[in-house]
């Protein structure tokens, strides 16, 4: 029995009783987030190029937290591929937390990321309207998730010095834009362009032609690409300034 927001079917897929949207698919909701998100920033590709003689931080903003699924796997792609004297630093918003015993539920299906989601449940608390700072893998890795609406939250990430630096990768996550609009407002790509610099790269499932002209007003160059399993197309792109 789900609480009052999140439901499951009978297969064990969680939706949303908010937005009435799934937050992953029951079949391929692990390869969907390494093909689009991980995949449509070239993570894996960068995370091998960082440099082990230096300790640096890359930085990922994601839009949309929910079950926390798509940070595991940017979580055990960064565990795989990056140098121990790196830290990856990943902020997040979500304005509608799921309690812990759900989030736990929910990662469950995925015996692939046990190990990160084991951890983060251990490690998982809410704090209502603020901010959630989570060091996680022995220090390699610290979430934040604002716990907020999305322009607020992005504010926040943007002033509150919660990032000492400029993005180095967007996952453009949340529910279909169609059920959830204010997700995907000018004002959400703008505070995304505030956090980016130069050569900050995106990934979104959505193909939607208002966000993709969206973006493209706030200085990204977007590209529709091939997507995977259920979505046939998605976005990609980077900032131009």
């Amino acid at each position: 029995m789900g609480s009052e927001l999140i439901k499951w079917d009978s297969q064990g897929t969680p939706f949303s009783v908010v937005f009435d949207d799934m937050y992953f698919c029951a079949v391929n909701g692990y390869e969907d987030a390494l093909y689009i998100f991980c995949g449509g920033n070239r993570l894996e590709e960068r995370f091998k190029k960082l440099d082990p003689a230096v300790k640096g931080t890359f930085t990922i903003v994601e839009t949309g937290f929910g079950t926390g699924l798509i940070f595991c796997v940017a979580w055990k792609l960064w565990k795989q591929h990056a140098p121990s004297s790196w830290t990856l630093n990943f902020f997040t918003v979500e304005r509608y937390p799921l309690p812990v015993e759900e989030l736990e539920q929910a990662l469950s299906v995925w015996a692939l990321i046990k190990l990160q989601a084991n951890e983060l449940v251990e490690n998982y608390k809410v704090f209502s309207g603020k901010a959630g700072v989570f060091d996680l893998n022995g220090g390699c890795v610290r979430l934040t998730i604002v716990f907020d609406d999305i322009i607020l939250g992005l504010e926040k990430i943007a002033q509150d010095g919660l990032a000492a630096s400029k993005a180095d990768a967007l996952f453009l996550d949340g529910f279909s834009p169609a059920k959830n609009p204010q997700m995907w407002t000018e004002e959400v790509f703008a505070g995304l362009a505030r956090l980016s610099g130069k050569g900050t790269t995106l990934a979104t499932f959505t193909v939607a032609g208002w966000v993709r002209r969206g973006l493209e007003a706030q200085g990204f160059s977007i590209q529709k690409v091939t997507g995977y399993g259920c979505k046939n197309e998605m976005l990609e792109g980077s900032f131009d300034g």
